[in-house]
């Protein structure tokens, strides 16, 4: 897997072995990101499910100004923290300054609920498709909370999850925007109003 545009193109990025993490398959990350791109300069990104740190690290290298993931798996850690190390390592060697990157390692659910308002300009999350549901169930106040007045959370889950998507947010002033189809993959898009 690579790093596919930006500053980083090319990066190679470790995974875990095994398949306790599903990486986002390398397509699915570059659609979802091109997705994205009109809201990445100047983000602050929030990688919650960080895995490899792939999206986080593709969304800084096409302009967001810093990120801050999320991860509680030891052997994605393992992987996450050497391909921060990697890109920022890179970036230096540019000349190209970067915001110093956060790594919490702490449940998502648990880090959204604790995280001050209006944090993030923009949101990713891709947690094990079995867990949407009740990710989505338990965040839905506190990911608008966190995200700044026309922030955005962007999700990936598995196309079960497709109903659940079209109508939730409506409550906590989430508009979905956007809706993907990828094989077995839907990546969803809501904008705070």
């Amino acid at each position: 897997m690579k790093i596919s545009s930006g500053w980083s193109k090319g990066l190679k990025i470790l995974t875990p072995e095994g398949f306790d993490t599903r990486p986002t398959r390398e397509r699915v990350r570059q659609s979802a990101v091109n997705m994205l791109q009109p809201w990445i300069p100047e983000a602050r990104v929030l990688d919650l499910f960080a895995g490899s740190g792939a999206v986080g690290i593709e969304l800084v290298s096409r302009g967001a100004v810093g990120a801050q993931f999320v991860e509680i798996s030891q052997p994605a850690l393992k992987c996450l923290r050497s391909n921060m190390a990697e890109a920022q390592a890179r970036a230096s060697k540019q000349g190209i300054p970067l915001k110093p990157w956060q790594l919490s390692v702490m449940d998502a659910l648990q880090f959204v609920k604790s995280t001050p308002e209006n944090s993030f300009e923009l949101i990713w999350a891709d947690p094990p498709y079995e867990a949407v549901v009740g990710f989505l169930t338990g965040s839905s106040v506190d990911l608008s909370r966190i995200l700044s007045p026309g922030g955005i959370f962007a999700l990936e889950s598995g196309l079960d999850a497709k109903e659940l998507t079209a109508s939730w947010g409506l409550g906590s002033g989430l508009m979905l925007e956007k809706q993907r189809e990828y094989g077995v993959s839907l990546i969803s898009i809501w904008r705070k109003s």
